[in-house]
C-alpha cells in the first residue's frame, strides 16, 4: 500500500543528495501541468540517476514502474509498494499491466515512462519504442518531454557509485498527443513516440546553445 510519508521522506532525502553531491539544477518547472489530467513524464534514459532526477523537484507523488518479480522480494517489495511503484509484467504478451497504466493515467496519476524503454549503454539517445505513444494516445494524458543531463557522466552503467558530476533536468512544454493525432495503429504510436523523442533532443540542443552563449559572454 502506498505510504505518502515514506515517499516524501525518500524523495526529499534524495533531493538533498542531488543538491549537495551532484550540484543538481532544474529548469522549466513552470511547464508542469496544473490541471487534474494524468501526466506522462517522458525523460531520456542513460543512468539509474534518471528516475530520481525527474521526481525530486516535483512536490507531488510521481509513480514509477518496476518488474513484477521485484515485488516478491520481502524488503524490496514492501519498499516499492510504500513508494507507490507500479508492477509491470515482464512478458510482452500480457496486456493487463498496460491496461492498468492507462486506467491510472485516466485517474490523474503522474507516471514516468522512458521513450527509449531501457538505459542507453553509451549515454547517447536510442530510438524510441511505440509503447509510450500507445499509452499517450489511449489515456489522453499530458506528455511532458524531459531532458536529464550529466546523469550518464555521473553514473554510467558500469559504475557502482555515482561520481560528483553536475546533473540537471529540464522540463519541456507539455502537449496532449491524443488531441493532436487522430490516427491509430502501430505506425501512429511510433510517430508519437518519435515526436516525444525529438522534443527531448531539442531540449538538449537548446541547453547546449545556452551554455555556449554563456561561455562566449564570459570571455
Amino acid at each position: 500500500m502506498f505510504k505518502p510519508w515514506f515517499y516524501t521522506l525518500v524523495r526529499d532525502s534524495l533531493h538533498v543528495f542531488f543538491l549537495l553531491y551532484l550540484r543538481f539544477k532544474t529548469g522549466g518547472l513552470e511547464n508542469i501541468p496544473r490541471d487534474s489530467r494524468g501526466v506522462i513524464l517522458a525523460p531520456n534514459h542513460a543512468s539509474y540517476l534518471d528516475p530520481p532526477a525527474v521526481a525530486v523537484a516535483i512536490k507531488r507523488h510521481v509513480a514509477f514502474m518496476a518488474k513484477d518479480y521485484l515485488f516478491r522480494k520481502p524488503v524490496l517489495g514492501r519498499a516499492l509498494r510504500w513508494l507507490g511503484v507500479l508492477p509491470i509484467k515482464t512478458t510482452k504478451e500480457d496486456f493487463r499491466s498496460v491496461r492498468e497504466l492507462i486506467r491510472k493515467l485516466k485517474q490523474g496519476y503522474w507516471i514516468v515512462v522512458f521513450p527509449e524503454g531501457t538505459r542507453s549503454s553509451d549515454g547517447r539517445f536510442k530510438e524510441p519504442e511505440a509503447g509510450i505513444g500507445f499509452l499517450a494516445m489511449k489515456s489522453g494524458a499530458w506528455v511532458v518531454p524531459i531532458y536529464v543531463g550529466g546523469a550518464y557522466e555521473a553514473f554510467p552503467r558500469q559504475s557502482k557509485w555515482p561520481r560528483p558530476v553536475k546533473v540537471w533536468t529540464v522540463y519541456g512544454k507539455p502537449f496532449i498527443p491524443a488531441e493532436e493525432c487522430r490516427a491509430d495503429g502501430e505506425g501512429a504510436y511510433l510517430a508519437v513516440a518519435q515526436r516525444i523523442m525529438d522534443k527531448i533532443k531539442n531540449l538538449k540542443d537548446s541547453q547546449s546553445d545556452l551554455m555556449a552563449a554563456r561561455k562566449e559572454q564570459g570571455k
